[in-house]
């Protein structure tokens, strides 16, 4: 590898999105297609936006279309529009649209956009290489079809929360938007493998992204277990509550008997390593209760940190569990640059997680959310040619 990176144009920068998803998976697709540059048009309805932006929490506790935390993270580096696709006129305007761009990302409940003329079949006629990204809770087809989803319906159907909690608990549910954060990184590999096999092949085609489906990859482990006669349980935790936080000791897993000496040692109980109860892998595995309640006691006086890194130095996989406020000052990830910091003229400065992976000669591009309908001259009039006359007739109709 050469010491010092080349310099070469963003991989998809000759590459036209429009973005007409919402909430996050699809938005989360696109944003990654940005910054691999490609030029994505976010399109949203007219006055309120995707519904993203009203979703808490908002910059400085203050609700407002261009103060959701979740709408300016996910759509980071695109032009935002606004349009009416339910209004006849507005339909025709986004077909417009379609004509030159290469892919295409929605998240209607399936067979909306057919029924407003906008399904696959109608657009491929108009862009025969267009790729057509539809993401759905359950997918194009199947009895599920037309039904709601949501991040817990995801994470619970997908089989996700089977093997999440205490198995004397009732099942839990990741924190967050794990599910559609996941589903949206399923959609852009799909799309960037369509998008090859049309440089490839020469055609586009359609995708269709289950939420469900991602899902029940995400626990495969479990499937396959099941197939060979495991039922898979939910175990219980073998996290220890550290002086600041919590810790993952990773002592019940397959680690040298002398770094399990020394772990006693460490913990000032070097009878334990001869004691049968903890002297063997199996041994501890069988007997974890009473392990976990003797680290934890030892854990319980020192630092989280400090545990993790002494005993990564005696080679076990311990982990601690990190706050947010330890993923910003964390030494990894600022030695990686993964937070980047992008100016917004509704929250100013603000510090944003960066990509889930690097390319060395071709860096991500960090540029900030738009604002509602913030392209619309740009796009309507230098991109397609109306006038100011004609845009102030498409707002006055709210189509625009």
């Amino acid at each position: 590898m050469p010491d010092q990176p080349h310099s070469h144009s963003h991989p998809l920068s000759d590459i036209r999105v429009l973005d007409i998803s919402e909430e996050v998976a699809g938005p989360f697709c696109t944003k990654l297609l940005s910054g691999l540059g490609a030029k994505v048009i976010k399109i949203e309805v007219p006055g309120t936006g995707d519904v993203s932006r009203r979703s808490s929490p908002f910059v400085a506790e203050t609700p407002g279309a261009e103060q959701s935390a979740l709408f300016l993270y996910l759509n980071t580096g695109k032009k935002g529009i606004t349009l009416d696709i339910r209004q006849p006129t507005g339909a025709a305007i986004f077909q417009r649209l379609l004509q030159d761009c290469d892919i295409l990302v929605e998240s209607a409940p399936p067979g909306e956009m057919e029924r407003l003329g906008l399904g696959y079949t109608a657009l491929e006629r108009l862009n025969p290489q267009l790729i057509y990204t539809a993401i759905t809770p359950f997918g194009q087809a199947g009895p599920y079809r037309r039904y709601r989803g949501s991040e817990l319906v995801a994470q619970a159907t997908g089989g996700m929360m089977h093997v999440i909690g205490r198995p004397d608990r009732e099942p839990l549910k990741i924190g967050g938007h794990a599910a559609a954060y996941t589903t949206g990184m399923s959609a852009f590999s799909a799309t960037m493998l369509a998008l090859h096999v049309r440089d490839e092949q020469g055609y586009g085609q359609y995708v269709d992204v289950s939420a469900m489906e991602t899902m029940a990859v995400s626990q495969i482990h479990a499937s396959i277990q099941h197939q060979f006669g495991h039922v898979p349980t939910r175990r219980d935790s073998t996290l220890v509550r550290a002086r600041d936080g919590w810790v993952h000791p990773g002592l019940d897993r397959g680690i040298a008997e002398d770094t399990w000496a020394r772990v006693c040692d460490l913990m000032g109980q070097p009878e334990l390593a001869d004691d049968p109860r903890f002297n063997t892998r199996d041994a501890r595995r069988e007997n974890q209760a009473e392990l976990t309640e003797i680290i934890g006691a030892w854990a319980a006086v020192h630092p989280k940190e400090e545990i993790y890194h002494t005993l990564q130095g005696m080679r076990t996989v311990a982990g601690y569990v990190a706050t947010v406020e330890d993923l910003h000052s964390s030494g990894q990830l600022s030695a990686r640059n993964f937070f980047h910091t992008i100016d917004h003229p509704s929250t100013g400065e603000r510090v944003y997680p960066g990509a889930l992976f690097t390319l060395r000669d071709t860096p991500w591009q960090h540029r900030r959310a738009p604002l509602l309908g913030e392209h619309n001259t740009e796009i309507y009039g230098e991109r397609l040619g109306y006038s100011r006359e004609a845009l102030e007739q498409l707002y006055s109709a709210g189509i625009i």
